[in-house]
């Protein structure tokens, strides 16, 4: 029987940094992984904290730390560990060549595909605003037949918010000439980029359009690969500043995170196990020894010592609505809900205020360990993070990213025995 001291089920953000930090520790970890998890969907860019109850902006995610509630995530894991999960992420992101800016005591406000500004905490560098927030004059640059950008809606929209309405702005199209009668996503282009031939191309259309000294909006596309490779390349041949914005799936920003962590872990000898649905757990005395996941031709059982849920909760299977209540289907662990559907969302769907749905989650202490009804530990050995856990909704409050981290690093933690 082959025997790992941490199993992290779950290949999201919160499963990668869990292994991070397991692994660093000195532990022998493994990672069931059923898909890619949400990175490439949600975005590699860290929301820790960026609304409030009432939909109120933080002043800075530190501050928005004080005003959670007492269910909160962010309660249970505490401000030390939080401020050091985001400590570890950037000395990860540092070592392996891809740093990260920002930090719990200022928002990084960021141009969105739809000409709007989002609140987050920690960016890539290619989504440093500095020079944007100075500039008078800014270009915002589109690639002909790219869906879900649009410089004119982005021009239009940022004119109208404080701070931006004093700037004028310049709409500029570049044809990479991917199109072939289809629509091209942000990866086509990030792609193109990606190659010698591409990006030498992509410059030399840029050159012909773009003053030396400029700041310039552009969707993010500057390459595939966790880097900056693309873009000083680009910066550097034309004179200028480029700011990557947000936008919808798929997620370059996430999918360079994820490409990075994946290969930083399996450097340090992290197994993954990919295409592993877990169906199942095995539990002896109040401890779990093994789960056990369903394949085409037959189950496999993997043993371990410890095991953390990272599965995405409602959003990546973890957790289960069924008639009157929701369920938990590995470990069977006690899930709370309304057992009304009607209380589960709010009547308007646009609403100041948290969807109560997104709130439903796994109880559990401040060492990520689940608690059963009677706030005792239901498994001694079994962490539950990110969207798993009770009493926050990431959408809502722009802190998805940001429970993920702390939640994984805690987890990790409170296995070598030094959680807070």
């Amino acid at each position: 029987m082959r025997e790992n001291d941490v199993i992290v089920i779950g290949a999201g953000l919160a499963g990668l940094m869990a292994a991070a930090v397991a692994v660093q520790g000195g532990k022998k970890v493994m990672v069931l992984s059923l898909g890619a998890g949400t990175l490439t969907i949600g975005g590699g860019i860290i929301d820790v904290l960026g609304y409030a109850d009432g939909g109120k902006p933080v002043a800075t995610p530190s501050a928005g730390l004080l005003q959670v509630g007492p269910d909160h995530p962010y309660k249970k894991i505490g401000r030390q560990a939080i401020e050091e999960s985001i400590r570890f992420f950037k000395e990860i992101c540092a070592a392996e060549g891809y740093p990260y800016i920002g930090s719990l005591h200022e928002t990084q406000w960021i141009p969105t595909a739809a000409g709007t500004l989002k609140p987050t905490c920690l960016v890539p560098k290619t989504m440093d605003t500095t020079q944007l927030k100075a500039a008078d004059h800014v270009v915002v640059l589109g690639f002909t037949a790219l869906k879900d950008f649009y410089p004119h809606l982005i021009t239009e929209n940022l004119g109208k918010i404080s701070g931006f309405s004093n700037k004028s702005f310049e709409m500029m199209m570049v044809d990479p000439e991917l199109s072939d009668g289809r629509d091209v996503t942000a990866l086509d282009v990030a792609r193109w980029l990606d190659t010698p031939e591409g990006l030498k191309d992509c410059t030399e259309k840029m050159r012909k359009l773009i003053k030396p000294g400029s700041v310039v909006i552009i969707p993010p596309v500057l390459g595939t690969r966790p880097d900056y490779a693309v873009a000083d390349s680009l910066e550097q041949a034309l004179q200028c500043t480029l700011v990557e914005t947000a936008a919808v799936p798929p997620s370059i920003t996430g999918l360079r995170l994820q490409t990075m962590m994946v290969a930083y872990l399996k450097k340090l000898g992290v197994r993954f196990v990919e295409q592993a649905l877990v169906g199942r757990s095995i539990v002896e005395n109040g401890k779990c020894t093994a789960v056990v996941t369903a394949g085409i031709d037959r189950e496999r059982t993997y043993y371990g010592k410890a095991f953390i849920l990272a599965n995405g909760g409602f959003y990546g299977g973890g957790l289960m609505a069924e008639p009157g209540h929701v369920i938990e289907p590995i470990f069977n662990l006690p899930v709370f809900a309304p057992s009304d559907h009607e209380l589960w969302a709010n009547a308007d769907l646009f609403s100041s205020s948290p969807q109560p749905f997104a709130k439903i989650g796994i109880n559990v202490d401040e060492k990520m360990r689940p608690l059963d009804a009677d706030g005792q530990v239901a498994l001694d050995n079994v962490f539950v993070i990110g969207r798993n856990l009770q009493g926050y909704d990431f959408c809502f409050e722009k802190s998805g990213n940001g429970v993920a981290l702390a939640s994984g690093y805690q987890a990790a933690m409170s296995v070598h025995g030094e959680g807070n």
